[in-house]
């Protein structure tokens, strides 16, 4: 399957960095008993996109104004635009957090260590953009305690559990890990992994 069924708009990094249109819509399918929900880092869209087709409501932050557009384009596109509030800002910006009423909260932080090579990724959650742990307090604190975040393939299942009981998603395809999914949902009480794999994804 191809990474993205439309002929979105993004830039360069935010192709290699999103999450795929068929994983997307996975996890959104997960969450679509809420109904409003809020992506921070959004980029380019996708996955609050795929929240739209689920969920009532959602929210998309994103402190990048060129990927918000590109976002608004690719809404139009998957035809959810009028059920999505694009917000430029900062995510850890404490009154843009406390101004957002949503059930659930899905946190997509950049985990590329250095832009000059993007294929390393971060193994702590404290080396992402922003930093994962202070964006998961806060927004535990303005918004909700349901959370799910999307974390490189490095970091380890020992450091997600210190944030609570979660369910870890492995996100497999190609025969290879890809990234993780850990949800910290209020019904949640032990926590687990689960290996999903996709199969096969055509990144072009």
């Amino acid at each position: 399957m191809k990474k993205f069924s439309k002929n979105i708009k993004y830039d360069e990094d935010a192709y290699y960095m999103s999450c795929p249109e068929y994983i997307a819509d996975y996890i959104a399918n997960l969450l679509k008993g809420y109904k409003c929900a809020v992506e921070l880092c959004s980029a380019i869209g996708i996955t609050a996109c795929a929240l739209a087709k689920n969920i009532e409501k959602v929210y998309a932050v994103e402190i990048d104004s060129q990927r918000i557009e590109m976002a608004k384009y690719n809404a139009t596109l998957y035809g959810v635009n009028s059920k999505i509030d694009f917000i430029q800002g900062d995510v850890l910006n404490t009154d843009l957090l406390k101004s957002i009423q949503a059930e659930v909260a899905i946190l997509d932080p950049d985990w590329s260590v250095d832009k000059n090579t993007p294929e390393i990724h971060s193994s702590s959650l404290e080396n992402t953009t922003p930093n994962a742990i202070e964006l998961v307090k806060k927004v535990r604190k303005y918004i909700t305690n349901n959370i799910v975040i999307r974390v490189s393939k490095n970091v380890s299942a020992e450091e997600l559990k210190n944030l609570g009981s979660c369910h870890i998603h492995n996100i497999i395809y190609g025969n290879k890990l890809r990234f993780k999914y850990a949800f910290y949902l209020e019904n949640i009480k032990e926590s687990k992994e689960i290996n999903d794999d996709f199969g096969e994804i055509d990144y072009k």
